[in-house]
């Protein structure tokens, strides 16, 4: 490339990323660069904004950008001789993009991938927003119908450029003035009154702010499709913390002992037909999810979210932690309802996490972050014909061609809504790429189109079975398998291994093998993540591998989330197992939690506190954005300071060790301000706030002595097997230190707490985990 005005000759510079999403824009001509000191570095030696893109693989709207913009020669000339253009993977550094994130959805009122921001040279935004359509977009008439101000990329670069060029101290001005403000709000957690943490005890937070946040999801309730959503228009997100909690609310008045919903006195608070409410709420919303358009109804898993109201138009990325997360869900819902349709969406999950034949399953063990929104229509297709959901979609006429039964293709197109003309809304296709497609989903029961037909319900459900596995055939063999992200992401997989868990033991009165199989995929992931992922020599995880990487690339920093989400999966590996290895584990990682990641004014940063001599100034000065950042609040993923705070008490309980729990009230307390602003967006914390309150009992059995009736929220059991002594929990836990094992009766179950165990009295406990 020839060199600019200023000197300055950029050339792409991403091949040696160790993200594959960065590195996928290597034949760009816009002169990507890697986020980096040196990158910054270039910014400051030649007076330019930096031009910052984050995106990830998965995404449709950062495939369509990248297109319709970064493929543009037109624009690459204005980004390579005005910019310094910064490609960054959000998967691989959440800190940049939360922090970014921030700044966009406090100047424009919503964020989104891709998400594009202007800084100055020392990091400061000074314009940002998602996608921007590029030259000849053929989505620009549609987005810009009833608006006069929808302005192209190329308007915004030539306005950044102008700007910068002739108001520079104004825009730094004005950047340095945003900053400071994002820093406030990223040091989210920060404005308690945490000063006296080591001082003095600050006020409990009251547990009636449950009541609270569940009025806010029943005013945002939709009764017609389930899901909850600002307005009817706006797109609908499956967000599992929030089904996790309202389904935790149902469980604590359910007539089955369901053993993971709130204790006493939650139910007295709001009141048991609110309880009941949150169960229907989540049950509608659980169920709506796996009819609709939002289900891979050919295959296995869930896409991402929903454009439409009633769940049928999903962008069609597949993301390993929603996956993990909603499995979870269902197994809470099976719990409360036994409904059989529920049961099959569990084992739909289970396959799409276990399966050798699983697009995301790595042969090895672990999980794949994701498959891509867009796909080709047929293998041979080139990448430029590649169009979102382009592997699930279908015309009437493909069906009818596949099934080569004029009957059965009647009979399937009316179980899953398939229209001559399409099932998509005109006004919801931007790019005009769902022209006479359809979205499958459960539109027609068997028992309908049985009396529809004519047929026995039998031979309905034999039609549609084996229709299904023709046109899933058809699909894997003529059309292009959409992309797989095979980054292995540390956190997602303590996700999925977790939800594993909760899967075995919710399958193991239903369907032995199934539920072994779920064990022994969550164990595989497990001693992958601590073989590949896990520094013993120094108690660290690293963010991210990838089978496709050399070992030296791959070490990226873990964040909170990683330790936050694999100390709450070995937990659950405990739990299924009663292996010590698990909990020896989790209490390493909750150490270097406390060691490296703990804020002075309480709870956990986002990143780690790296020891000075191991800096240069660039880097220093990097620290000094992303050091602060620190969220207590949910959204697609849970709050690892809610997972940390209740990992905490769990860890508490299980050592008897005081010292955690104190941690825990800290996180909690740390957060308090925000949860009582706006406890909606706080249910991790609330959760952790009920354990804190009420407490965690310490169930220690002996011998083969039946425990998994004893488990449930706000409990921990023990299992000390004399055949198998646990030297280091015994050594680890002061309680345990005293119990001389094999004097007296065999099997016991005792009650430890304070240092102290004694034996459980007959109907001490109720299936709930509360004492009588």
């Amino acid at each position: 490339m020839e060199a600019t005005d200023d000197g300055l000759a950029l050339r792409n510079d991403v091949a040696s990323s160790s993200s594959s999403y960065v590195r996928s824009h290597e034949g760009n001509p816009v002169a990507w660069q890697q986020w980096s000191t040196a990158s910054i570095d270039l910014a400051k030696r030649f007076n330019r904004l930096i031009f910052l893109s984050i995106g990830y693989s998965a995404c449709h709207w950062c495939h369509v950008m990248e297109q319709e913009s970064f493929s543009s020669s037109e624009v690459a000339e204005v980004l390579n001789e005005n910019f310094i253009p910064i490609k960054v993977d959000r998967e691989a550094r959440p800190d940049i993009d939360e922090l970014y994130m921030n700044y966009v959805t406090a100047t424009t009122g919503s964020g989104g991938w891709p998400l594009n921001v202007f800084l100055t040279p020392e990091l400061e935004p000074v314009f940002g927003g998602t996608y921007w359509p590029g030259p000849n977009s053929n989505s620009l008439p549609r987005l810009a119908a009833g608006s006069e101000d929808m302005l192209t990329f190329l308007d915004i670069l030539g306005k950044m450029k102008e700007v910068w060029n002739t108001q520079q101290q104004r825009c730094i001005h004005s950047a340095k003035a945003i900053s400071q403000q994002l820093r406030d709000f990223a040091a989210e957690g920060s404005h308690s009154d945490a000063s006296d943490i080591d001082t003095g005890e600050p006020e409990p937070l009251d547990i009636d702010i449950m009541d609270d946040a569940f009025d806010h999801f029943m005013s945002r309730y939709d009764p017609i499709h389930g899901g909850f959503s600002s307005s009817s228009s706006a797109p609908k997100f499956p967000t599992p913390p929030n089904l996790t909690f309202l389904l935790r609310l149902g469980a604590s008045v359910a007539s089955t002992s369901t053993r993971f919903g709130f204790p006493s006195p939650i139910p007295s608070i709001l009141g048991e037909g609110a309880c009941t409410l949150a169960a229907s709420m989540s049950l509608h919303t659980l169920l709506a999810m796996s009819r609709s358009g939002l289900r891979d109804h050919l295959g296995y898993g869930f896409h991402r979210y929903s454009v439409t109201s009633d769940w049928n138009l999903p962008h069609f990325e597949k993301m390993l932690y929603d996956n993990a997360q909603l499995l979870c869900c269902y197994c809470d819902a099976w719990a409360l309802s036994r409904d059989p349709e529920i049961l099959g969406t569990i084992c739909s999950l289970v396959e799409y996490l276990t399966s050798p034949d699983s697009p995301i399953v790595h042969t090895e063990g672990g999980f794949f972050a994701s498959e891509d929104a867009d796909s080709a229509s047929t293998k041979d297709a080139a990448r430029e014909e590649k169009r979102e959901g382009a592997f699930y979609v279908w015309t009437l006429k493909d069906i009818q061609a596949t099934l080569h039964s004029e009957r059965d293709a009647n009979i399937l197109a009316s179980h899953y809504g398939v229209l001559a003309n399409g099932n998509v809304p005109y006004e919801n296709d931007l790019r005009d790429e769902f022209m006479g497609q359809n979205v499958l989903h459960t539109a027609c029961t068997p028992s309908v189109l049985a009396k529809e037909f004519g047929l026995p319900e039998q031979e309905i459900v034999r039609i549609i079975r084996d229709g299904r596995q023709k046109l899933r055939a058809h699909r894997a063999l003529k059309r292009g398998r959409p992309h797989v992200d095979e980054k292995i992401l540390t956190g997602w997989n303590a996700l999925a291994i977790a939800a594993l868990c909760r899967a075995s033991t919710t399958l193991g009165d239903v369907d032995g093998a199934k539920s072994e199989n779920c064990k022994a995929a969550a164990l595989k992931a497990a001693y992958l993540m601590r073989k590949t992922h896990y520094d013993h020599d120094t108690k660290t995880l690293k963010r991210y591998s990838s089978p496709r990487l050399s070992k030296k690339s791959e070490s990226t920093p873990a964040y909170v989330d990683d330790y936050a989400y694999m100390t709450q999966a070995c937990l659950a590996l405990y739990e299924i197992t009663f292996a010590e290895e698990w909990l020896e584990w989790a209490d390493a990682l909750q150490n270097h939690l406390n060691n490296h990641f703990w804020s002075p004014k309480g709870g956990f940063n986002l990143v780690s506190t790296p020891p000075s001599s191991t800096q240069n100034s660039g880097e220093e000065a990097q620290s000094a954005m992303f050091m602060n950042i620190k969220s207590g609040s949910d959204n697609a993923l849970p709050s690892p300071n809610g997972i940390i705070a209740s990992n905490l008490l769990l860890l508490s309980s299980y050592l008897d060790e005081a010292k955690y729990k104190k941690l825990a009230k800290q996180t909690i307390d740390a957060f308090a301000i925000e949860i009582i602003q706006h406890p909606f967006l706080y249910v991790s914390m609330l959760s952790a706030i009920v354990l804190e309150v009420v407490g965690v009992t310490s169930v220690v059995a002996t011998g083969d002595t039946t425990v998994h009736h004893f488990r449930g929220f706000g409990r921990t059991v023990i299992r000390i097997d004399e055949s198998q002594r646990q030297w280091w929990l015994m050594e680890r836990n002061q309680a345990l230190k005293g119990l001389k094992l094999g004097e007296g009766r065999t099997n016991r179950v005792m009650i430890c707490e304070a240092g102290t165990c004694r034996e459980m009295k007959d109907g001490e406990l109720d299936p709930h985990g509360e004492q009588t």
